[in-house]
């Protein structure tokens, strides 16, 4: 096996020879017909050698033990891994691909797959899902649907995460609040009245303890702006061809995070807080106790025990609005993946079906501590009991039956940089530049524009 990590002068080496915006945009070769793929060697004949390139935002540790068992029993196989920082593998795959040298594999982030194989970007693997049993129950709901584009099946489900609502039990209980008892996030008004309880600040105005942030900006939580729209009901995209950006419940919902924002002082001050956070490796404000409640992952549950040992915190899903016993979720995550253009489909596949296997799966869980997309291995009792908390662990991963995920569109990248991005239509009314109304008009015009641009051009 051989590891690198991806060189300005390689990426320059794709993108020769002409590569332009237009490689940028994803246009890339169409994948071959699967019903053209070699089916493999008959038994008693001696395996050619094959050289394959698996591509990875992280995980590097996982991949190189799971590449390693591999090798040892397929001899006949070389695997080259590929490693990168998460954000810096979509580009250089789409020029790679362009240029005809896409790797056989790719671990990458599932909701970009609708935008990924809408543009020809992936292989087709329905005939692989069928050769191999492959069944789409044994995987959470959410974590498949988000492969399947036009339905058919283009990536096979790896690991997953979640998103709650996180409080701190001591500061709850200093305020003479039920500390065991989850904030009460199926009514909005009320969440608005405990962040501006739960926020304290000193004799001169300073914040010394935020109550609560709804948005994952400035280091306020992660994928709670996904969490709100979902609990309000609301959708971005009406059917495949309409966005639905200007949904009077996304209005709604953007509403309520600036009036929660102003009620603990505003976004400008929100943004001083934040400034003076310290930039090491563990620090979180939650874990410090400068931040009472927050939206974000189940990955905390680790970094907790690792960096604050004495945090007393709870941890549960976030209720839909008005309701006591329905939850929403985001389901997050990365999947497994073959690119257009790429050669030697069986052999391919062959290792992908390796490396998304129960116990590829349940690796991987042991050693990063997220939710595995199989349920059989994110309920498996090893994974649960080798949490720092084993019942919040259980409660994280069977949350996931009903998890929701980002919108599966060919634009699904749009919306998520207009929605949760910093600058964009959250920030807008934020900072007081549109109202929550103006706000939605303007990104619905610009989804609806990208996703027309591509319908023109399939």
């Amino acid at each position: 096996m051989k590891t690198s990590t991806f060189s300005r002068r390689r990426f320059l080496q794709y993108s020769a020879g002409g590569l332009g915006a237009a490689f940028a945009a994803a246009c890339v070769p169409a994948a071959p017909a699967m019903e053209e793929a070699d089916t493999g060697a008959a038994a008693d004949e001696p395996m050619e050698a094959v050289n394959l390139e698996f591509w990875s935002e992280g995980a590097a540790d996982w991949a190189e033990e799971q590449i390693e068992k591999y090798q040892e029993m397929t001899p006949s196989v070389s695997i080259e891994f590929v490693t990168f920082k998460w954000g810096e593998m979509t580009p250089k795959l789409m020029t790679a691909s362009a240029g005809g040298a896409a790797p056989h594999i790719t671990r990458q982030d599932r909701f970009r797959m609708a935008g990924w194989a809408g543009r020809g970007g992936a292989t087709l693997l329905d005939d692989f899902v069928a050769q191999y049993n492959i069944n789409a129950d044994d995987y959470f709901p959410a974590t498949w649907a988000e492969g399947v584009w036009d339905g058919k099946v283009y990536s096979i489900p790896f690991n997953t995460d979640g998103r709650f609502i996180i409080w701190n039990k001591d500061i709850f209980a200093e305020h003479g609040l039920e500390a065991d008892d989850p904030p009460p996030t199926q009514d909005w008004e009320a969440m608005i009245g405990l962040a501006e309880q739960l926020t304290q600040t000193d004799d001169d105005g300073a914040v010394e303890v935020m109550g609560f942030i709804p948005s994952q900006m400035l280091g306020y939580g992660n994928g709670g702006d996904y969490v709100y729209a979902w609990a309000n009901g609301a959708e971005f995209m009406k059917d495949e061809r309409t966005a639905w950006m200007d949904n009077p419940l996304l209005v709604e919902t953007m509403q309520w995070q600036y009036d929660c924002v102003n009620a603990v002082g505003g976004i400008e001050v929100a943004s001083e807080f934040s400034a003076g956070w310290p930039t090491v490796a563990g620090f979180n404000p939650f874990g410090t106790g400068r931040l009472a409640m927050m939206v974000s992952g189940d990955w905390n549950l680790s970094n907790f025990a690792r960096y604050y040992e004495d945090l007393n915190f709870g941890l549960a899903p976030w209720r839909i609005r008005g309701t006591m016993d329905q939850y929403t979720g985001f389901a997050g995550g990365f999947c497994l993946a073959i690119p257009a253009g790429a050669q030697n489909l069986e052999e391919s596949f062959e290792l992908l079906n390796f490396l998304a296997g129960l116990d590829s799966q349940i690796a991987h869980t042991l050693r990063y501590q997220n939710i595995p997309c199989l349920i059989a291995a994110a309920l498996d009792e090893d994974v649960i009991n080798s949490s720092p908390f084993p019942e919040l662990r259980r409660l994280a991963n069977e949350s996931m039956n009903y998890a929701n995920f980002r919108p599966i569109t060919p634009v699904g990248q749009e919306i998520q940089d207009l929605w949760t991005y910093p600058g964009t239509g959250r920030d807008w009314v934020f900072y007081g530049q549109k109202t929550p109304e103006e706000a939605c008009v303007d990104m619905q015009e610009i989804v609806q524009k990208a996703l027309d641009d591509f319908w023109a051009s399939v």
